[in-house]
């Protein structure tokens, strides 16, 4: 029943909108990045029409990846219990764990898609418009890798904190507070609390935030340059799909229609 499910999810986003423009704001975004510096780069001793300061731009804020896999959740599935999905799913004969699990499958695949599309128009505008090395693009799809793990563990907690909670701005406040404000109320205690701060630095929104910098003049720190930083990168991307999956499955059987 499952495979009826994801079969009709995917005819459900292809036949609609929201997937699309999701996809083509993203795009409409970064392709303006790069086409503003490449109209400024006419402008006398303007020295950022470069493809290094695009992609520097974008390097410090991998987290960004987490809040668009959210938003995926949200476009795709915040109006299933309106709607009727769910019931109809059920009523067809897939099981609310079966459900779960198509959901989180939906979104991870569509999520890289969409990724892999805004990364090209992104990578191949600068590449096309602006000037210097290719070097740092390497460097920002590594930095996109590292980021995956943790960012596909957002998505397993958007369809989490949807499938349990009836409204939809509570689920979203949810979830932010677990990916976000969270990690940095502990950020914070942890500047005089050193136990906590070993907590605080293994949640990704803090190490991706603090130990990933690239500047113009050459100064660069990538936590995935080093095994233990890239392994930190993995750890906790398995760990958190792992939890917030198991948290999702034992809640899935008792979320209300």
């Amino acid at each position: 029943m499952m495979l009826n499910y994801l079969k009709g999810e995917a005819y459900r986003i292809a036949h609609g909108r929201a997937a699309y423009l999701f996809a083509g704001t993203l795009c409409a975004i970064v392709l303006a990045a790069n086409v503003l510096l490449w109209a400024m780069s006419s402008t006398p001793g303007f020295p950022y029409a470069t493809v290094r300061f695009s992609m520097s731009n974008l390097v410090p804020m991998l987290p960004l990846l987490f809040y668009m896999a959210g938003l995926l959740v949200w476009v795709l599935f915040a109006d299933d219990r309106k709607d009727g999905t769910l019931k109809n799913a059920i009523a067809h004969g897939c099981s609310r764990r079966d459900l779960f699990l198509g959901k989180c499958l939906v979104a991870t695949v569509l999520g890289l898609a969409i990724l892999a599309v805004v990364l090209a128009v992104y990578v191949g505008s600068a590449v096309l418009l602006l000037e210097g090395s290719t070097e740092a693009v390497a460097i920002l799809l590594e930095g996109v890798a590292s980021a995956l793990p943790f960012t596909a563990a957002c998505v397993v907690l958007g369809v989490a904190v949807c499938s349990a909670l009836p409204k939809t701005v509570t689920a979203f406040l949810v979830w932010v507070a677990v990916v976000s404000v969270i990690p940095a109320v502990l950020n914070v205690i942890g500047l005089g609390v050193e136990p906590v701060a070993r907590l605080a630095s293994w949640l990704p929104a803090n190490f991706f935030a603090n130990e990933v910098a690239i500047n113009q003049s050459g100064l660069a720190q990538f936590l995935w340059d080093t095994p233990e930083g890239l392994a930190k990168c993995l750890i906790a991307g398995i760990a958190g799909i792992a939890v917030f999956g198991a948290v999702g499955l034992w809640r899935a059987g008792k979320a209300e229609l």
